[in-house]
């Protein structure tokens, strides 16, 4: 047969024979070829079968309305994360700024050239020349070693004009450290005391409690204190923790600061800081010494840790004397295994008080 007649063959083939005549017929023919033409369209449709099934035995979870006290809830918390955050950004920004002051101030301390003269006409050191003339209350300037304790020490007329201001003296919370009222920078008091906040934070005078460990003292035994006038280092004899309030010693306040003591009052003095002391470091002191007193806050007394109690940390340093060596023998430092503690301490840590009756020290010889 040739190819020719085969597809004249085809050409003049009736194909309507092929195709139903009748409309019922006609859509049996059509469905057929549906599925002839797309292998999957059967099991799409099983599918979508199965899919109208589930959506029909499965109903559709309702929305429940927010109550009243839920949004309450919700708007008071939001509230109380927003006022921390805010809380927190400010303790942020005013450690930054407070930090960055004290870097400023520090920068106006400069040594003098090796040609130019120590001292001023005045007495003064030139270093702090700059300093004082930025704040004429300036009249000294602390360093304690291994900490970030390098602040300018200013005087006012009273104890409360510099806890809440700066060196120039707008507002800063954190203050600025002090010299007590009634001391004086030329000469030295018996008793100089500084004062400094204590925020947790490494500002001021924070990092003075790392004096608790006993450990730190033997890398650090000697600070720095220079008045405008001289220079000065000091060897520290005492660390101690005690109480600002009567009602947290059974009535007591142990007075440590008392700038004008007479020499016989020192000795007695002494013993009392010394009994109180974390450790004992060694240092003689004697009744012709002159000692600095460093003041701040503790949390160590608290029930709940948050400041509801009036307690003070403090570090006691002697003057080291004309001629003596600076350094100091901390192997010979020993802890003290039972200080003096305020009666509030005890109640703190459920222990009993063995200085519940002991004698009580009162400075004697001065008026305030």
């Amino acid at each position: 047969m040739s190819e020719e007649f085969d597809k004249e063959k085809l050409n003049d083939t009736d194909t309507s024979s092929f195709v139903p005549q009748d409309a019922e017929a006609q859509g049996d023919y059509e469905d057929g070829m549906k599925v002839v033409d797309n292998p999957y369209q059967t099991q799409k449709e099983e599918d979508d079968d199965d899919k109208d099934e589930a959506v029909a035995v499965v109903p559709k979870p309702k929305k429940k309305k927010m109550k009243t006290v839920d949004r309450v809830i919700m708007i008071i918390a939001i509230i109380v994360f927003l006022a921390s955050l805010g809380v927190i950004l400010k303790t942020v920004y005013d450690v930054a700024d407070n930090k960055k002051q004290t870097e400023n101030i520090a920068g106006l301390v400069t040594e003098p050239a090796q040609e130019a003269k120590e001292y001023g006409d005045d007495g003064m050191l030139e270093k702090y020349r700059s300093a004082y003339n930025a704040n004429n209350d300036l009249v000294g300037w602390i360093v304690v070693p291994n900490t970030s304790i390098n602040h300018p020490v200013v005087q006012a007329k009273n104890n409360e004009y510099y806890l809440r201001r700066s060196f120039y003296g707008d507002y800063q919370r954190r203050g600025t450290v002090f010299m007590d009222y009634r001391d004086h920078a030329k000469p030295l008091c018996k008793n100089t005391i500084l004062y400094g906040h204590n925020f947790l934070d490494s500002t001021m005078f924070a990092d003075l409690e790392k004096y608790k460990d006993i450990e730190f003292y033997k890398t650090s035994p000697v600070i720095q204190f220079d008045t405008i006038y001289e220079k000065h280092k000091w060897k520290i004899i005492s660390v101690f923790l005690t109480n600002a309030d009567d009602k947290d010693d059974n009535g007591y306040t142990f007075n440590y600061i008392y700038p004008f003591m007479t020499n016989d009052n020192f000795e007695a003095f002494v013993d009392e800081i010394k009994v109180r002391s974390l450790y004992f470091t060694n240092v003689d002191v004697n009744k012709n010494d002159k000692i600095l007193t460093l003041s701040t806050c503790t949390r160590d007394m608290d029930v709940k840790g948050n400041g509801e109690t009036n307690a003070r940390f403090v570090v006691v340093a002697r003057l080291v004397r004309d001629g003596e060596s600076e350094t100091v023998d901390v192997s010979k430092t020993v802890k003290n295994d039972n200080p003096r503690y305020p009666q509030i301490w005890y109640d703190t840590h459920g222990l009993p008080n063995p200085y519940a009756f002991a004698e009580r020290w009162f400075p004697e010889g001065v008026e305030y």
